[in-house]
């Protein structure tokens, strides 16, 4: 086993499938669970998936009934292995033969054979969210209760991970309830990202009180705020951005749990302070709590703002609406993060930037004064951060439509050590679809010098960099061109 599992390792497939021939003909040794966990995935690479079937129907056969937890385990390892290398079908055949094809009253009554396990529901149910196949994942999901499974949070968190609507993810809910689930702080923030999804941001704060009563101690990290602030954040765009928090009349209040009061959840502090706001005034009003340590109730001590939490206050600041620019806000949001000492991330920094919508002048401005120099200084991830920020840069050169600024902002960064890329030039376009947005046909004639400076712009962030050529990226017919600008 060690000889096979150093040659996967070497990524010596050829060499791996010889010693696990070598192993199955000999007569002195028999294959274990290791053995057959090692051949999976060279086995099926090679077409022989027949005989990674028939290995694990011998190791099943003769282990039944005497030694069911080690056939639960190997099982465990097989079916992870599988998903792991994106075999997800395949694991799902492997865990009907061997589970769910058996009547569910033989598995009970005779204690022969084993039963499927929450761990092996949970593999499946991560290898379906990683494949992004809600279908056959909540078809998974109705088996669990047939047979009755337990729950765990982890089973929660990969079903969140679908696209999920608000009345589903409630129904789901009452679901885990009947069957005496409890969440934990993972599955709760799970449950409010994907209510912040769905656009229920008013039951996203719900789920959020009802974490600190539950979860206690264990639900107040940063980490758990932060979700909460995605979720408001995702109500900060497009036409949800004027409606206000209704978190008593919320979906997920009007569900029973038996666990909890809902009128004392109801009465809570903390929806006292942000019901009846809109999603961007709830996002400063937590920030506040943050920033004085706020407990808001028993259970809710509230965290100090970390990177993260800026980030998507300006987020939920940059979505607000899509012409008027929030750039005073943003810059003082941004002061007031460098006096609580908090690090100058990328991602905060281009938000920030997109504050500005299409105020491209302030925004050069506030990236000579404080956004250039913050972004400058963090250089722990190599050009990570000051490349992030000078994105945010390109967006508002897109809202602005002004190429020619996206242009020389490209050779600026050449000249700082930061390579523009595709990214940059993505960046730049979906500043331009949002301005472009409602515009007649006639109006966006007489956009020629623009379209050329964004053909010299997108040759910019394309073109090969020397230093890291590789033959595989180049394109058929890829040629260098000059670009010549007429008035």
């Amino acid at each position: 086993n060690a000889r096979i599992q150093a040659a996967i390792a070497a990524n010596e497939e050829d060499r791996a499938i010889q010693l696990i021939d070598e192993l199955l003909a000999s007569p002195k040794l028999d294959a274990d669970r290791y053995t057959i966990n090692l051949a999976l995935m060279p086995f099926v690479k090679s077409g022989r998936k027949g005989q990674m079937l028939a290995l694990m129907k011998d190791f099943y056969e003769i282990n039944a009934g005497k030694n069911n937890r080690i056939i639960v385990s190997a099982f465990e390892a097989f079916l992870n292995t599988l998903v792991q290398h994106d075999e997800v079908e395949l694991a799902r055949d492997v865990f009907d033969a061997f589970f769910l094809s058996i009547p569910k009253d033989r598995m009970q009554l005779t204690g022969i054979r084993p039963n499927p396990t929450t761990k092996h529901f949970n593999i499946m149910l991560g290898g379906y969210g990683k494949a992004g196949d809600a279908l056959k994942a909540f078809e998974l999901f109705d088996i669990v209760l047939d047979i009755g499974v337990p729950l765990d949070g982890f089973t929660v968190t990969s079903l969140m991970t679908h696209p999920i609507s608000t009345e589903n993810i409630t129904s789901l809910l009452a679901q885990i309830e009947s069957e005496r689930g409890i969440l934990n702080p993972a599955a709760y923030r799970s449950v409010i990202g994907a209510y912040g999804d769905a656009g229920d941001a008013a039951s996203a704060c719900w789920m959020f009180l009802e974490m600190g009563r539950v979860c206690q101690k264990r639900g107040r990290g940063a980490e758990s705020w932060n979700v909460l602030l995605g979720a408001l954040a995702r109500g900060c765009i497009g036409d949800k951005v004027s409606n206000v928090l209704d978190i008593s009349g919320s979906s997920a209040a009007k569900r029973s749990t038996e666990n909890l009061s809902m009128e004392e959840l109801a009465s809570d502090e903390f929806i006292s302070l942000v019901d009846g706001m809109t999603c961007l005034d709830a996002s400063f009003a937590i920030l506040d709590m943050m920033q004085i340590g706020n407990q808001t109730s028993p259970f809710m001590q509230s965290p100090k703002p970390n990177s993260q939490t800026y980030c998507l206050i300006a987020s939920a600041l940059s979505g607000f609406g899509t012409s008027a620019p929030r750039s005073d806000r943003a810059l003082k949001l941004f002061r007031d993060a460098m006096n609580q000492g908090v690090t100058p991330d990328g991602r905060f920094l281009n938000a920030v930037l997109r504050c500005f919508g299409d105020d491209i002048e302030a925004a050069l401005a506030a990236w000579k004064t404080d956004v250039g120099p913050a972004a400058a200084s963090q250089q722990r991830n190599g050009n990570m951060n000051l490349q992030q920020a000078y994105n945010g840069l390109m967006h508002v050169c897109g809202r602005a439509l002004r190429p020619d600024i996206a242009t020389r902002i490209a050779y600026a960064m050449n000249k700082a050590g930061v390579e523009p890329t595709e990214v940059s030039l993505n960046c730049y376009k979906s500043g331009k679809r949002v301005a472009m947005e409602g515009k007649t046909e006639n109006s966006k004639k007489g956009l020629g010098l623009t379209n050329q400076y964004e053909n010299l712009l997108s040759v910019e962030c394309t073109k090969y960099n020397a230093r890291k050529f590789d033959k595989s990226k180049r394109r058929a017919g890829d040629k260098k061109i000059r670009i010549i600008l007429q008035q």
